[in-house]
């Protein structure tokens, strides 16, 4: 933390009330609680923290598209980006008191819904065939049935945020050890900063938001993102050394209220499905392809260097022991054998 500890309850006054304000607003702009506006037009509101040209940002336009041009004139596809509503918890807690219709959290779902933590497991996910399959398994239903039945939350499909990289300002990070000092911005997920603290980092949890000021402020040293966000972030103009480490596959959750999404019409439930499930699969072949040119992009502006993969798993084998302590093995084993497997049809 900062140290300005007298400045904290103002900060968290701040962001309150914008929150409020953001569920006011809804309110008067038309039945946020019922997700419905004039003439019958069924509103869908969603929220998220990416910026413009993040994965969240193509996702949710995606989305928008498919839905608005099955539902013309029926269903009003509302986005709202960059935690212009609040950040991942207070979206999550809209969807709760039903002040919006659907948030897109990445990894701050992992520490509200702990089971999810198995997308937290360094290089457990080989590549983005190998995870169409693990969420086509039990795995993926069973995560889906606790989201709703202990949460109330319907995760219409599985998106992508992508396969995350280091940067910092220090030095190239090639094996664990370069990591040792490096004041490495994390997620607020106890996952991710329980493997950066295993790999010798000192994380600090943080905001999205908030990271480029740290950057540029030398508040933090580096970050853990995916190339899409972190170029869309422009952590590019602040950073150094970028190392290709695919540590970790975050995948995005749209996720809606159970209440809300159970009151629809039978017809809009199976076109939200629907809709959220092409823009997945859209999602995954699209930013496969922005993961090469964005590289490529920042390359100009960054030293760039592969990372020893094995090093780093073996330095992050004890992450695998902290979960299967929690939850058994059984899916990190499940997963580990869907690896080599033929993809499952979309």
């Amino acid at each position: 933390m900062s140290g300005n500890a007298a400045r904290e309850p103002g900060i968290v006054r701040r962001r309150l009330s914008a929150a409020l304000l953001a569920a006011l607003l809804a309110v008067l702009l038309g039945g946020v609680g019922c997700g419905s506006g004039d003439a019958g037009v069924t509103v869908v509101r969603i929220g998220h923290i990416g910026f413009a040209e993040s994965p969240f940002d193509h996702g949710t336009r995606r989305f928008e598209e498919l839905v608005e041009a099955r539902f013309p004139g029926q269903v009003d596809v509302q986005v709202f980006g960059a935690a212009q509503l609040g950040e991942d918890r207070e979206m999550l807690d809209g969807l709760r008191l039903g002040t919006l219709q659907m948030h897109i959290p990445s990894s701050v779902l992992h520490s509200v819904v702990p089971e999810f933590a198995l997308f937290d497991l360094p290089f457990l996910v080989r590549d983005r065939d190998h995870f169409r399959r693990i969420i086509a398994s039990e795995i993926g239903s069973s995560l889906r049935e606790t989201l709703r039945e202990e949460h109330g939350l319907v995760l219409l499909a599985f998106w992508e945020n992508g396969f995350r990289v280091i940067t910092n300002n220090v030095r190239p990070v090639v094996t664990p050890a370069d990591l040792r000092g490096i004041r490495l911005r994390t997620p607020k997920d106890p996952e991710r900063v329980r493997l950066f603290e295993t790999l010798g980092a000192s994380p600090a949890s943080m905001s999205f938001s908030e990271v480029f000021s740290a950057l540029r402020q030398g508040v933090v040293d580096g970050q853990e993102n995916p190339l899409a966000q972190l170029a869309a972030a422009r952590f590019h103009e602040v950073q150094r050394y970028l190392s290709v480490s695919n540590h970790v596959y975050t995948p995005a959750y749209p996720v809606v209220p159970a209440r809300w999404f159970d009151a629809l019409p039978a017809d809009v439930r199976q076109g939200l499905v629907e809709a959220a499930e092409e823009t997945g699969e859209w999602l995954r072949d699209f930013l496969a392809g922005e993961d090469e040119r964005l590289l490529d992009v920042v390359a100009g502006e960054l030293e760039v260097n592969e990372v020893e993969r094995e090093a780093f798993a073996r330095e992050a084998a004890p992450v695998f022991d902290h979960y299967r302590e929690r939850f058994g093995g059984a899916w990190i084993e499940m997963a580990r054998a869907l690896e080599d497997e033929p993809a499952a049809a979309p």
